[in-house]
């Protein structure tokens, strides 16, 4: 059995016959059913951008429709994606490796240079240097002074 892809725009209107606070959730609903219905699937999993996008607006008011792409795989399991979103993380994560592999060549082409370095101060530092120590009063933390305690309304000034 061989993938099967699918554009679909979906209806939420069944999202807003639920109360406000739950619109939200059961627009994810609608839209899990939705792909089981129409893909045949035995599970469906919603990507993270679609959840986004229902909850852009809060989970009181989600989108009235939303256009997604639904691919079914060989195990039986509907993925639903907003258009285009594959692509955008494909390309995000080959924006990652190259930025990772551009880090590792600096590295590489940096620690010659460094041991180079190093190499050279060696012998100009023969003597160990000492630490000097701070033996400066440090302020204490706490610099306000605390207030004094307020007397109830209801106690007398002369204590009885």
């Amino acid at each position: 059995m061989a993938n099967l892809e699918r554009i679909y725009t979906i209806p939420m209107a069944k999202a807003y016959d639920y109360i406000r606070t739950k619109r939200a959730r059961r627009a994810i609903k609608v839209i899990r059913e939705f792909a089981l219905r129409h893909m045949k699937a035995e599970d469906a999993k919603i990507s993270e951008g679609v959840n986004a996008a229902i909850f852009r607006n809060g989970m009181q008011k989600p989108p009235r429709r939303i256009k997604v792409r639904i691919v079914k795989g060989e195990d039986g399991v509907a993925k639903v994606w907003l258009i285009g979103e594959e692509e955008k993380i494909k390309e995000t994560a080959k924006k990652k490796e190259d930025a990772k592999k551009a880090a590792e060549k600096k590295l590489t082409e940096a620690k010659p240079k460094a041991d180079a370095k190093k190499e050279e101060a060696k012998p100009a530092a023969a003597a160990p240097k000492q630490e000097a120590k701070d033996t400066s009063p440090r302020p204490s933390q706490n610099t306000r002074e605390k207030p004094a305690p307020l007397q109830k309304p209801h106690e007398r000034r002369d204590g009885l």
